[in-house]
């Protein structure tokens, strides 16, 4: 059951940050969080692949789960939350978020919970054309989604889910031209040019308007934890944070 989006009234209460609400909320899902937390991921840091294995020992399950929380319900995160989409995947993104934090601030504490891996190719999860893309239909979001892991593991449902909620929630922000341009150029992958006639743009406008909507997808995606090495001076914006 998807709490927040089918109980509209516990959803206010839970906005206005009522104590009752709040306890709810968190016994709906805190075992959802223990498991993810258990569980672990794969992230990237540093152009490393890294994999936080999962927190094992009660003790330090137990101080994520509460930080989770304890960031969840701040009031800015609390209005942050649409109502439209999962609470469960939101809370997984904070929670998430606070480990490659943890990892960030105190790499030699948290190396016993990291794992060196292989980086796996993730070109296909951002729209980042080919040849400047002029030519070369652009490997992005397919089908609606910013891209899917392969599988059907819990983790990888979570990452299907997060990122199809984060591409629908950029394109959902563009003005008409800018989202029409978009879908044309990164879901139906037509060439650059042929994105360009749909909105009326020459082909110099087409190419100036694909850059800005890259950067601007590549910094969304960086502002929400997926794309750890994007902004570093000397670093290429080709790495998911998956």
């Amino acid at each position: 059951m998807t709490l927040l989006t089918e109980q509209r009234e516990l959803l206010e209460r839970f906005r206005r940050g009522e104590r009752r609400a709040l306890e709810e909320v968190y016994r709906h899902y805190v075992s959802d969080v223990a498991n993810f937390l258990s569980r672990g991921f794969s992230f990237t840091s540093r152009d490393r692949t890294l994999r936080f294995v999962g927190y094992t020992e009660p003790f330090d399950l137990d101080n994520a789960l509460q930080e989770t929380f304890a960031r969840a319900f701040k009031e800015s995160a609390r209005m942050g939350y649409d109502g439209l989409n999962s609470y469960k995947n939101y809370l997984l993104a904070i929670a998430r978020n606070l480990v490659i934090d943890e990892f960030r601030n105190r790499e030699v504490a948290m190396s016993p919970f990291i794992d060196q891996i292989a980086s796996p190719d993730l070109s296909d999860r951002i729209p980042v054309a080919a040849h400047d893309g002029e030519e070369a239909p652009a490997a992005g979001a397919r089908g609606g989604g910013a891209g899917s892991p392969a599988g059907g593991s819990a983790e990888q449902d979570y990452l299907r889910d997060e990122l199809s909620r984060l591409y629908a929630g950029f394109v959902e922000r563009l003005d008409e031209r800018d989202r029409t341009f978009f879908r044309a150029r990164f879901e139906e992958q037509r060439t650059q040019v042929e994105a360009g006639e749909r909105c009326g743009l020459s082909h110099m406008q087409a190419r100036t308007l694909e850059k800005k909507l890259r950067e601007r997808f590549l910094k969304h995606m960086h502002a929400n934890g997926y794309l750890e090495t994007y902004g570093a001076p000397g670093r290429e914006p080709v790495k998911s944070g998956i």
